[in-house]
């Protein structure tokens, strides 16, 4: 407009019209550019849309949550320091409030905050998705996508640019969060004394706390047993909350303790999803709690009774038995490993059976078995330049198919498992991305060695229209230098060109680097 301006005062032969004109356009573009603004503030994160600023506060302490990692990170020094300093179950102060604001705002307006690593295990609303396959760079579309974004990480702590703010419940909430604070209090005052967790909450009453802090304000049943309690009521005095570390649960509870660390909730608000961590921490519970299983340790139990074969010279079987007698009563027959990609395996089985058990054939099969497998790209490599096996496959009709019929297009095949939730959602996104492409030019199929009724209901729940067929025998995993005995969970997409020749290899998908290798080798559709 600006330009049109300058042409105005070279070209206009009436110089008397001209102010009027320029007057007309420059507020034209006030008024325009202030819409854009006007529209842009109003997409920003606002006082109130931060539902829940302590609950928020505590997830993006954790550095085990990959996506709360990832924006922390991007924080002021400042903001950083003031949530380090957090101890998470008070009311966040208003400065630490306020220096989210600031920086989640300024996030919303720097870049596009996804990445397929970071939001692995985060739930993407079919409107994010929409919006990510438009790849957005800047302006007010950019800032939808990272609000929406953020809403999907964190939908009890943060509001989404189209949820009504309902503030009725807030007192109910800040009533239970108080009196999950006095049971904290409680339960530590018991714990320095009796050097012991209680068996049930209602032991804290009257010692430590008064019992109507055990009723939830939002519980109409007045902490009647078995209604927020199912199969964990107290069994002295009316509660509505949840403990976790009651008699019958102890056990499993102190081997999670051990995997999830400080955020594993100790008394639950089935009505607020409210936790109280074992470390004190207040935060809300949903489906994004599955973040703070992104990293976490994977278990595996094995009920193991190490051979001693009579083979072993005597020295060994002595040491084996004194070992396995030493860790009886940590071992018994069942025991459980936590395996860590930092983990030294070798030196936990020594430590807990002896070095003469992991010379033994079973040692060495037991640490085969405990060693984590997962398929690097380059594993991947030996396929580029081939073509794949005419191996026998199924559609979902039960007809026999050939990738040999796919040859003529550009050809992307899916290799996934159905039974893990985070495939659904990358290969919904790479669909809608694909609209972009020429349909006559590049076509996708899915391959799964699930059965015809895991796929139907699978395509179904994540709204894929790709054909899926089924590799019965594990052909195509063979073919990949799997063990077909490891069950995979990768999602890996071939790329073949016209002669279903392999022309690159992905593992998991992550938007931009593929967009950008399959515009080398077709036309994108502008």
């Amino acid at each position: 407009m600006l330009k049109v301006i300058l042409q105005l005062k070279i070209r206009d032969p009436r110089p008397f019209l001209l102010p009027i004109i320029i007057t007309l356009l420059i507020t034209t573009l006030l008024i325009l550019t202030s819409v854009t603004s006007a529209n842009e503030n109003q997409l920003l994160f606002h006082p109130e849309d931060i539902k829940d600023p302590g609950s928020l506060a505590v997830k993006l302490q954790d550095p085990r949550a990959a996506v709360s990692n990832a924006i922390a990170v991007q924080f002021s020094d400042e903001t950083q320091q003031q949530l380090m300093e957090y101890d998470g179950i008070s009311s966040p102060s208003s400065a630490l409030q306020k220096a989210l604001l600031a920086d989640l705002n300024r996030l919303l307006q720097a870049s596009a905050l996804y990445n397929a690593h970071t939001f692995t295990n985060i739930e993407l609303s079919e409107q994010t998705q929409i919006l990510l396959s438009q790849n957005p760079q800047s302006g007010e579309t950019l800032i939808r996508l990272n609000r929406l974004l953020l809403s999907d990480a964190y939908p009890y702590e943060l509001a989404s640019p189209s949820e009504k703010q309902n503030t009725g419940d807030s007192k109910s909430i800040e009533t239970c969060r108080e009196n999950l604070r006095q049971i904290k209090l409680a339960l530590d005052n018991h714990h320095a004394k009796a050097n012991v967790e209680p068996q049930w909450l209602s032991e804290l009453s009257p010692q430590y706390l008064d019992e109507k802090m055990l009723r939830c304000p939002a519980d109409i049943t007045v902490g009647a047993p078995g209604v927020l309690t199912e199969g964990a009521s107290d069994p002295t005095l009316p509660c509505s909350y949840l403990y976790e570390f009651r008699p019958d649960q102890k056990a499993g509870q102190e081997i999670l303790l051990e995997i999830e660390g400080d955020m594993l909730p100790m008394v639950r608000c089935e009505h607020h999803l409210l936790n109280l961590s074992v470390s004190g921490k207040l935060y809300r519970n949903g489906r994004q709690r599955n973040i703070y299983n992104k990293t976490a340790k994977i278990v595996k139990r094995f009920s193991i009774q190490p051979h001693l074969s009579a083979d072993l010279p005597e020295e060994v079987r002595k040491q084996m038995e004194e070992q396995l007698h030493k860790n009886s009563n940590k071992a018994a027959k069942t025991t459980i490993f936590q395996i860590d990609p930092s983990d030294d395996l070798h030196a936990k089985l020594k430590e807990q059976f002896g070095e003469a058990f992991l010379e033994s054939p079973e040692g060495k099969s037991l640490l085969k078995q405990l060693t984590p497998t997962s398929t690097k790209q380059e594993e991947l490599t030996h396929l580029l330049g081939k073509s794949m096996p005419d191996v026998a496959l199924m559609n979902l009709s039960g007809q026999s198919v050939k990738l040999e019929t796919l040859r003529g297009k550009f050809t992307l095949v899916n290799i996934f498992p159905t039974d893990l939730t985070t495939h659904g959602p990358k290969l919904k996104h790479l669909e809608q991305l694909l609209e972009n492409y020429d349909a006559s030019q590049l076509q996708i199929v899915g391959i799964s060695t699930s059965d015809a009724t895991a796929i139907e209901a699978f395509k179904e729940k994540h709204r894929l229209s790709m054909p899926i067929w089924i590799d019965k025998s594990s052909q195509i995993q063979t073919h990949l230098n799997r063990d077909t005995a490891e069950p995979q969970t990768e999602l890996i997409t071939l790329f073949f060109n016209r002669e279903m020749i392999v022309k690159d290899v992905f593992i998991g998908f992550d938007p931009q680097p593929f967009s950008q290798k399959v515009k080398k080798l077709l036309e994108f559709k502008e």
